[in-house]
């Protein structure tokens, strides 16, 4: 899955904000980690370089929620 969108930098007072880490497989959103904003970005692009793409979400909102009620 990927995506058009690119990743803005945050800004320094957003950096603290806890997020999480997620990447699609099999139909399904699938968390890995737990962590700051600026860590989680970071985590992104380095996996852009590997050819993986993750995606990150506030830690109140599970995206399964809501992909399950797309389909």
């Amino acid at each position: 899955m990927l995506s058009p969108w690119q990743i803005p930098l945050p800004l320094e007072e957003s950096t603290p904000i806890r997020v999480v880490v997620y990447f699609f497989s099999n139909s399904k959103w699938v968390p890995i980690k737990f962590c700051t904003l600026n860590k989680a970005v970071k985590l992104c692009y380095e996996a852009l370089l590997i050819n993986k793409e993750m995606f990150l979400f506030p830690v109140d909102l599970d995206p399964n929620d809501f992909y399950g009620s797309l389909n």
